[in-house]
């Protein structure tokens, strides 16, 4: 029996609580439990989907038929959730970012280990259909040798008050940055961030990550209108240039261009390559089903998650650079 607790019901949880549902629908799971100190609202949301609900989530510690839990509560909760529910013999999925600091993601990190549990960072852009044909692509050598990687993550709205840019969009590029290169960390991070409306809250940031062969640029911001909502991921290879739209996961467009190198009398001629564009469809499936999926295969078969907890706690490690990058003004080597 697999039995699934979702601990938090805001505007995330809300839809872990409606894949779970889906899945619970499909008999891939049997059992989801909502939990909330919200009694009304998780109350009107057990309603919904059917599912009971709970206000107290240390009911959860003690339940033989809760084998996992999703915690999508607000992020400085995550580290004693998380903990207290490993140390319970639960396995975890944490949404990103996985901790506020990295202390306390490494000690979640050795939870882990000591209990045997499973601790999964909700680091979402892994199970996009678009960044997994993208990942195969560049690991078969199709783009060439990567060169430059550029996201734009943009919209215009109220500023959280909790976390900034970095942590709530910004954590994502770090990562994707990485998993794309097969790098643990970059060379080095270098931050340049705004705070205009909030003190030490920042609500525009540039990242900057170095490769040494490659470069990762990151953009990040809820103050700019004149995009609408716009989230795209570029990548430049040597041999050619892939593109994102987060907005339309069934796509993939690749540029068949390049700039050509001829050495001619001692003196180097550039010229452009250029074979036109195309798009690849990608079958449909909605990322954060696929990584709630894979959570649920890895309780069973006891395999490493994709995106684990060490992989969550080096996102942590690169946000926590770049914020420090930024207050100090210099570049944070690892």
């Amino acid at each position: 029996m697999t039995g699934i607790a979702v601990i938090g019901t805001g505007y995330w949880g809300k839809n872990h609580v409606r894949t779970y549902s889906e899945l619970l629908s499909e008999g891939v799971i049997d059992k989801v439990v909502i939990c909330d100190i919200n009694k009304k609202r998780a109350k009107e949301l057990g309603e919904v989907f059917r599912i009971d609900y709970i206000t107290d989530y240390r009911k959860l510690l003690d339940d033989p038929t809760i084998n996992g839990v999703s915690i999508v509560t607000p992020s400085a909760t995550h580290f004693q959730l998380a903990k207290e529910m490993m140390e319970a013999g639960k396995d975890v999925l944490v949404e990103k970012p996985m901790t506020m600091s990295i202390c306390q993601a490494e000690e979640l990190v050795k939870v882990s280990e000591n209990t045997g549990r499973i601790l999964m960072a909700g680091h979402i852009f892994r199970y996009h259909p678009a960044v997994k044909e993208l990942k195969q692509r560049i690991d078969l050598g199709e783009l060439g040798s990567i060169r430059i990687m550029l996201s734009n993550r943009f919209s215009f709205g109220a500023p959280r008050k909790d976390m900034g840019v970095i942590y709530a969009l910004g954590i994502h590029e770090v990562d994707i940055f990485c998993y794309l290169m097969n790098r643990e960390m970059p060379l080095s991070i270098l931050a340049d961030t705004r705070c205009s409306l909030q003190p030490n809250i920042e609500e525009t940031a540039i990242i900057t990550m170095d490769f040494g062969d490659a470069t990762g640029y990151a953009f990040e911001s809820w103050m700019m209108p004149a995009y609408g909502k716009l989230r795209d991921l570029v990548v430049v290879g040597s041999e050619k240039i892939a593109k994102i739209d987060y907005l339309k996961p069934q796509e993939l467009q690749i540029f068949d261009m390049r700039i050509a190198e001829q050495d001619l009398n001692d003196s180097m001629i550039f010229s452009v390559e250029n074979e036109g564009s195309y798009i690849i469809p990608i079958s449909y499936a909605e990322p954060l089903k696929e990584e709630l999926y894979h959570f649920i295969e890895c309780i069973r078969s006891r395999k490493n998650p994709l995106s684990d907890g060490t992989i969550g706690m080096r996102a942590v490690k690169m946000a926590e650079a770049a914020l420090l990058s930024a207050k100090e003004g210099k570049k944070i080597l690892f």
